[in-house]
């Protein structure tokens, strides 16, 4: 992010409008993350299509394309069909390995590892930077890459019984593999995978029986047991805290030990802020009646429709989530709503100060930019998430207009009317 230009005020990129010419079919367009490039899978001819990048597509053709990336590093990749075996292709070198299936194509924050989720065979795992696991299991589900890059984890059934069988399945089939090897004991159902912010640790919520629920961390169990818990989240490299249920109702624990003495009606999707000193989760005060609360404390302001998980500014100081009321989607900051709302709203971003917020919006079938509450004055036929530079002066946008894909460069008085 620190490489892209800042400086050029708008570039036309390309004009798509001839792909619709050119192709049989366009699909979905993706941008490149510093928006000099836009993507999509195109059919050349009949059944057979290829990734077509700024206009100019790649030279072999595939029965099939998925998962199509454009990475930080400049790099075009995706999953692909060929003579009926799936593989990882990266502009435009295809892996030697070939798999039944493949999906789920997933890189690290840097780039450095690619992973996705293989079937050989009736055996399932991961393909990490082009080599499969050594375990293969019977099933393997989701994917996770630590953030340090260095572990891959997947949800796994290392035993196979009968469907019928219903017993070998209450004692438990599932379990976590990292990097392959999987933790020595089983589960009815393991979920909410996560790594500690060090990608040394890894917790999961586990499933022990009918009404069971407990925390593994790097295998090993809680003696704490609950009736009900969602996911886990670590606040370090070592504390992890989850929602469980109590007959008081839903609250917040922290290693197994209650951490917020207020309980509520539903209690999910907790956030840590990035210096782990605050937690806001997605709360119901009453039934029908959603909102945040930041370290155990409610707004005051509830939504009836729904609430989206919060997400805290890079100084920890401010906290918003997307809204819906009224049949509409907003965005509310601190507990406080924009007084307009969308048909949707996409995850809003911070500025690195926390001073501003802006967010990409859908109205009546077009696009705009909202910063801080307020309308954009342009308006786009397609728009990705806006991004703002380092010292939080500028954004970026990647944007559709006219059929022709641009990149440009606002300052944050340049958004507004």
């Amino acid at each position: 992010m620190f490489n892209w230009d800042w400086q050029t005020k708008e570039k036309l990129v390309c004009d798509v409008n001839d792909w619709k010419n050119r192709f049989n079919f366009v699909h979905e367009f993706v941008p490149s993350p510093d928006g000099d490039k836009i993507a999509a899978v195109v059919e050349i001819e009949d059944k057979k299509v290829t990734p077509c990048i700024n206009g100019k597509t790649w030279d072999d053709t595939f029965e099939r394309v998925c998962f199509l990336r454009l990475i930080p590093d400049g790099s075009v990749t995706c999953l692909v069909l060929k003579n009926y075996e799936w593989t990882m292709a990266k502009d435009e070198v295809l892996l030697d390995e070939t798999f039944d299936y493949a999906w789920n194509l997933q890189f690290s924050k840097d780039a450095s590892c690619a992973a996705f989720n293989i079937k050989k065979g009736d055996s399932y795992g991961a393909c990490v930077n082009g080599k499969v696991w050594d375990n293969l299991f019977f099933d393997a589900r989701d994917l996770f890459i630590s953030p340090d890059a260095k572990k891959t984890a997947c949800y796994v059934r290392t035993k196979n019984p009968q469907v019928l069988d219903i017993f070998s399945f209450k004692e438990g089939v599932w379990t976590v593999a990292v990097n392959g090897v999987p933790w020595d004991k089983n589960f009815i159902s393991v979920f909410g995978l996560t790594f500690s912010p060090d990608g040394k640790r890894i917790a999961a919520t586990v499933r022990l029986s009918q009404q069971e629920f407990t925390v593994a961390v790097d295998g090993a169990l809680w003696k704490e047991i609950f009736p009900n818990a969602w996911e886990p989240a670590f606040i370090n490299e070592n504390d992890v805290c989850v929602p469980i249920k109590t007959d008081k109702g839903w609250t917040l624990v922290l290693n197994g030990k209650p951490l917020w003495d207020k309980y509520f009606v539903q209690l999910w999707n907790q956030r840590v802020s990035p210096e782990g000193k605050r937690i806001a989760a997605v709360v119901a005060t009453e039934f029908g009646k959603w909102t945040v609360a930041v370290d155990g404390v409610a707004w005051t302001k509830t939504f009836s429709q729904a609430v989206l998980p919060p997400q805290f500014s890079p100084d920890g100081k401010k906290v918003a989530s997307v809204v819906r009321e009224n049949n509409l989607w907003t965005v509310a900051v601190d507990g406080i709503a924009w007084s307009e709302g969308f048909e949707r709203v996409w995850t809003p971003q911070f500025s690195p100060d926390g001073s501003h917020i802006v967010a990409k919006v859908e109205r009546d079938g077009v696009f705009f930019i909202v910063l801080d509450g307020k309308i954009g004055k342009d308006v786009f036929e397609m728009l990705w998430e806006p991004v703002f530079s380092p010292d939080g002066e500028k954004i970026l946008v990647r944007c559709l207009k006219n059929g022709k894909y641009y990149r440009k460069i606002f300052t944050i008085g340049e958004i507004l009317r």
